[in-house]
């Protein structure tokens, strides 16, 4: 009986458990949802204040004014250019002000609303030129070399002074070992470092070439040079399908891999939000980055599913519909209205508590407990959490690179030559509207007519050829010209175009970048020389863009692909302790500004006193010509049969006559130097015998015949200078000087035929 009854108390007890376990389920669902809301808060005010604060720092306003300057649109052409533009949605007031006029309606006939546009193809121009000179097809700019290891270099060169076969000791041995064995481990492990090394540059420059990163980068220094900010980001982890054919049982099959790789993006500047103003001019050294986006129901409705993505979050956001944002965000592309109306997505890039990313559901199980806040990325819609994940990275850095053309103080953003160049474009403007202007007025004459007295035939006023007018019969005047005058403007097109031609180079001074570098002619001489000297000029611009390209850029970027590598790389052997070198401002650049001399460099080289390799120096001299020397270079297979052949044959004669030049010249260089050092001492003959000529004036000032004193020092100084220069010059042919006539009789031995 009691079995019955505790077998029939067994059910209740079950329901009642399960309803404790659904209750307590609710109560952590209500107090996840609560810390998720509370996390939208927190994350919404962040938000805010960097929107306001980039807002109100004016920048934004920059960025149109200088767009609006590349596209050639001003106040005055908006209503016929603006729609072509691509910026129109925006409605920007008249306040350009200065000599620009902005109250010109586009149905004015008088009024000029042509623009001349030269910041388009200057940002053009120098956007290209930096890229052609950072981006190579055929080099890169940045290499990867071992971390130095001051030890073994000590070790290397000290076991060289001994023998061989002496015992040395060497810290971290257990036991002494002959020299010529820890020469050899110590090398064998230098070696090691740099293969490794040059398989973890193999390795990186595999994944940038995958994901394009030379025209990401290319994009970059277009944005940089048009409005003074150019971004990019990565590594960013990407799904990849790998196709590869491989032979399954004898027959070819199609073997589709899904691969986790590193790519590289390019972020338009009007969707990077940094902690402004607490980074200053540094991002990195910010709290967090927001990113914002554009997705679409069906992209959004996706997600659902998705692993770390947050089920109950996506669907209220669907069930709401795209929300319009809490402030008024500039995006980088019109958002639609309607059905169609895009969702705004945002990405968090910073530190968060442990608690709050355990509610949006990311697994915190492996961070230690003494990280208060934790680097994390979290993805909003609606200003709903959807999404939450650890940064990728174990140093928690942010992926993005931002490349200023021209540092702004305390600004992440920087200036391009679209500002650089505003006070010469609104002068060009300026001058060129009244140009057009002025040259209306002055072509049509204004006529002064007594009405009254004048009237046309057809009745119309208007000036054509052939025009007939009559005087009224009641007229007091015989002479039509009494009753008619014109009145001529005068023309003023050649000092408006000097003005023009004033700005024009002001342009080229205040961007650093000659009209020479865009292909056009100057007033420099067409002359190799003259180019040489633009050119140089015009390199200071570069070698420091190339250096902002170097520190913000190369380095931060390519540490994260060494640190991604050394965290998710599979082979050991490509792991180590390397050394980023940025090379775009000390290799790129100084090689295309020496390029001219390259050919002669070139030429030098078959010199054997040079010690140049002809092969490295012809290497060097196609790059400067934008040729890739492995093109024009024998394969290694018809390379080491050529060398075989060589060996076996005896030398050419033209190789022979090639050896007796080498020779020659080195023979001539040794000749050229013993004379130099010959007229050397010849000079410093000549100084002392001038010294003691100087010494004997002074002397002879001071004696008691001052006069005869002076004039015989004149006298032997004189001779003595005309004998060493004489015998200098018949130096040269080999030759000594012999007297002009030989007197009677024969000197003493040893003295001159003068005795």
């Amino acid at each position: 009986m009691e079995q019955n009854q505790l077998q029939g108390e067994q059910p209740v007890l079950d329901e009642a458990m399960l309803a404790e376990l659904e209750a307590q389920k609710r109560r952590q669902e209500d107090e996840r949802i609560h810390q998720l809301n509370a996390l939208a808060i927190s994350l919404t005010e962040k938000r805010k204040a960097v929107i306001n604060a980039r807002r109100t720092c004016g920048i934004e306003q920059i960025w149109l004014e200088d767009e609006d300057a590349r596209d050639g649109i001003d106040d005055a052409n908006r209503a016929q250019e603006g729609a072509s533009s691509g910026r129109h949605r925006y409605s920007k007031p008249s306040s350009t002000g200065g000599v620009l006029r902005t109250d010109a309606e586009p149905d004015d006939p008088n009024k000029c609303t042509l623009l001349p546009n030269i910041t388009g193809p200057y940002c053009e121009a120098g956007a290209a030129s930096i890229a052609d000179i950072l981006l190579p097809l055929d080099d890169w700019p940045f290499g990867i070399g071992p971390t130095p290891i001051p030890e073994l270099v000590a070790v290397i060169e000290a076991v060289k002074k001994v023998q061989p076969d002496q015992m040395v000791q060497v810290p971290g041995m257990q036991q002494p070992a002959h020299a010529a064995d820890v020469q050899r481990q110590a090398e064998e492990v230098m070696e090691k470092a740099k293969k490794c090394a040059e398989k973890a540059e193999t390795r990186i420059k595999d994944w940038l070439t995958e994901c394009q990163w030379h025209g990401k980068s290319r994009r970059q220094i277009d944005d940089a040079a048009n409005v003074g900010t150019g971004i990019v980001k990565g590594p960013v982890p990407v799904q990849k399908k790998q196709y590869v054919w491989q032979t399954v049982d004898g027959v070819q099959q199609l073997i589709i891999k899904d691969e986790t790789k590193p790519v590289t993006e390019n972020v338009d500047y009007w969707n990077l939000y940094p902690d402004y103003p607490a980074c200053g001019d540094n991002i990195h050294n910010g709290s967090f980055v927001w990113e914002r986006g554009e997705i679409t129901y069906k992209t959004l409705e996706d997600l659902r599913g998705q692993p770390g993505y947050i089920d109950s979050q996506i669907e209220l956001c669907l069930v709401e519909g795209p929300q319009k944002p809490d402030i008024d965000v500039v995006a980088a592309k019109p958002t639609k209205t309607g059905k169609d109306t895009l969702f705004e997505i945002w990405w968090f890039h910073g530190a968060l508590e442990k608690k709050d990313l355990e509610a949006a559901g990311c697994d915190c199980s492996e961070q230690e407990d003494k990280y208060i806040s934790i680097p994390a990325v979290i993805t909003v819609v609606n200003g709903r959490p959807i999404r939450a994940a650890l940064n990728h990275l174990d140093k928690g850095s942010f992926p993005y690179d931002v490349l200023t053309w021209r540092r702004r103080p305390g600004m992440p953003w920087g200036q391009g030559i679209a500002r650089q160049i505003r006070p010469a474009q609104r002068g060009i403007t300026a001058c060129f509207r009244a140009l057009m202007e002025n040259a209306g007025l002055s072509a049509k004459p204004i006529l002064a007519v007594l009405r009254g007295l004048l009237d046309p035939v057809d009745g119309n006023w208007n000036i054509y050829g052939g025009k007939v007018l009559e005087v009224n019969l009641g007229a007091d005047v015989r002479d039509v010209k009494n009753a008619i005058t014109s009145i001529q403007i005068e023309s003023r097109q050649a000092d408006l175009l000097a003005i023009i031609q004033f700005l024009l180079k002001l342009a080229e001074d205040i961007t650093g970048l000659p009209l020479l570098l865009q292909g056009q002619s100057t007033n420099a001489p067409d002359t190799l020389g003259a180019t040489q000297i633009v050119n140089s000029n015009s390199s200071m611009t570069r070698r420091r863009i190339a250096r902002q390209f170097d520190d913000q850029v190369i380095e931060p970027g390519i540490t994260r692909y060494y640190d991604y590598l050394m965290q998710y790389g599979e082979d050991e052997e490509e792991k180590g302790l390397f050394v980023i070198d940025a090379r775009s401002s000390s290799v790129l650049v100084e090689r295309d500004i020496q390029n001219q001399g390259m050919i002669q460099l070139l030429n030098m080289s078959f010199n054997p006193a040079t010690r140049a390799d002809p092969s490295k120096a012809y290497a060097e001299a196609c790059k400067a010509l934008k040729i890739d020397p492995k093109r024009l270079q024998y394969d290694e297979d018809t390379w080491k049969k050529i060398q075989e052949n060589a060996a076996k044959q005896p030398p050419a004669p033209q190789i022979e006559v090639a050896q007796i030049r080498e020779q020659g010249a080195a023979q001539r260089q040794q000749v050229e130097l013993q004379t130099e050092i010959q007229e050397k001492a010849k000079d410093r003959q000549l100084e002392i015998v001038l010294a003691d000529a100087e010494r004997e004036i002074e002397a002879a000032l001071v004696s008691t015949d001052k006069d005869n004193a002076l004039t015989a020092a004149k006298t032997k100084l004189a001779d003595t200078v005309m004998k060493l220069r004489t015998q200098e010059r018949l130096s040269a042919r080999k030759e000594v000087m012999t007297p002009p006539t030989e007197p009677q009789g024969r000197a003493p031995v040893g003295q001159a035929f003068q005795r």
